[in-house]
């Protein structure tokens, strides 16, 4: 009875060839084009920014603040809550409170797809359902429901997370914006520490000025703040600082220094 020898079977068969050398990907997968789209899931963006938070902002609204400028800075990045230099947390004061919510619940946009799927976002979900956490979302209702009594969270709909910080939904870019309300100077002070990011810029609204001076000394932690305004580029012909209670502008105008200082109230000591 003779030996029979035959071809040495290509250990590589059922491996596409471009994956040759590499663990079998599609075992078990039946459509492969979108089992790569979900693992390019993982590593979007390209540039690295759900790994990390990149030059996070907060927004402090006063009761004196515009609305609905806060409004349209809040609803734009809602649509990619996931990059560089985007809103992360809210801070209003309690009598805008109501009015911010139902402003945003308005006015949401859906989000970017890849983002609604984004692991980030899908972990800052189960986190909120953990925490039984109040949120701002987009609704969608029945036809047979006329009165709009029984809505449910649409698909692709951004979240604004109620009551708790950053902190609480993870280490890495969340995908959310957190909204939480303060009475006083004071308590928004202690609010911000507690959002638990190291925050690029404090957006602070407020029609007094003074309200503005007194974060600036009490957070000196943060570097960049802005009045009244966001995503404004800031100047380097001037100098700012706080020292002892005295805010100092040194200004650059036609050439010549300018001096200015004035004392504000320093909420830390």
């Amino acid at each position: 009875m003779g030996d029979h020898v035959g071809a040495d079977k290509d250990e590589d068969a059922d491996v596409l060839p471009r994956f040759k050398g590499l663990p079998n990907i599609t075992e078990g997968v039946e459509d492969i084009y979108a089992h790569l789209q979900q693992r390019h899931v993982y590593l979007y963006p390209e540039n690295g920014t759900h790994n990390h938070w990149v030059q996070p902002q907060i927004i402090v609204l006063f009761a004196t603040g515009n609305l609905n400028q806060v409004v349209e800075a809040v609803i734009k990045d809602l649509r990619h809550p996931i990059g560089t230099g985007l809103v992360a947390s809210i801070l209003v004061q309690e009598p805008l409170r109501k009015a911010l919510i139902r402003k945003i619940s308005g006015r949401m946009e859906v989000m970017d797809e890849r983002i609604a799927k984004h692991p980030n976002f899908l972990n800052s979900l189960k986190i909120i359902d953990r925490l039984n956490c109040k949120t701002i979302y987009m609704e969608e209702f029945d036809p047979s429901d006329k009165l709009k009594l029984y809505g449910r969270k649409q698909a692709n709909s951004p979240i604004v997370a109620l009551d708790f910080p950053q902190v609480y939904f993870g280490d890495k870019p969340t995908a959310i914006i957190t909204l939480n309300t303060f009475r006083s100077l004071n308590e928004a002070i202690k609010l911000c520490h507690r959002e638990g990011l190291d925050f690029d810029t404090v957006s602070i609204w407020t029609n007094k000025l003074s309200e503005g001076y007194d974060m600036v000394s009490s957070l000196s932690k943060y570097p960049n703040f802005r009045f009244n305004c966001i995503n404004i580029p800031f100047e380097v012909n001037t100098m700012v600082t706080v020292k002892k209670s005295f805010h100092y502008e040194v200004l650059s105008t036609g050439g010549d220094l300018t001096t200015i200082v004035f004392p504000i109230h320093n909420q830390s000591s």
